[in-house]
């Protein structure tokens, strides 16, 4: 068994998750899209392969009856729920408000027509992809079960 067998597969599910996004997005749009490796949102959610992998190998190493496995238990439901809930919510707000930002910069523009006028209306775009739909974190769940299961019976 590695040294810390929990952290090390953990980050192996959650890499891993973060290099598929990069295919998985060329599927479904037919375009590249490379700084999706860098960025949170997207399928699936590596935060939730990353937390599941976590909770899953301490399970098998620690046991179910394990302070160590409730923590992670309950870091990955805090997790989980975030992506799907207050992250998710959070970047339908910011695609509201960078909608806006461009109305209302196409009304001052049609003010200004004409004007020698220095347009000085901030070019700041929220970012949009924060959160996951449920099927991102449900897929990124299940990849952190299914690294964790291959290495721990068929590897080590």
């Amino acid at each position: 068994m590695n040294i810390n067998y929990p952290l090390e597969i953990s980050l192996v599910a959650m890499l891993l998750a973060q290099f598929m996004k990069l295919p998985i997005y060329y599927l479904f749009y037919r375009k590249w899209f490379p700084s999706i490796l860098f960025s949170t949102g997207g399928m699936p959610s590596s935060h939730s392969a990353f937390v599941t992998a976590l909770t899953l190998s301490i399970a098998l190493t620690q046991g179910i009856s394990s302070p160590y496995f409730a923590i992670s238990f309950v870091l990955a439901g805090v997790v989980i729920h975030d992506a799907v809930g207050i992250r998710r919510q959070a970047g339908k707000h910011a695609t509201v408000l960078n909608n806006m930002k461009e109305e209302i910069a196409d009304i001052v523009k049609e003010l200004h027509k004409g004007k020698e006028k220095d347009d000085k209306i901030v070019e700041i775009k929220l970012k949009e992809l924060l959160g996951h739909e449920p099927i991102e974190a449900l897929t990124g769940t299940l990849l952190g079960v299914v690294v964790v299961l291959v290495s721990y019976f068929w590897i080590i």
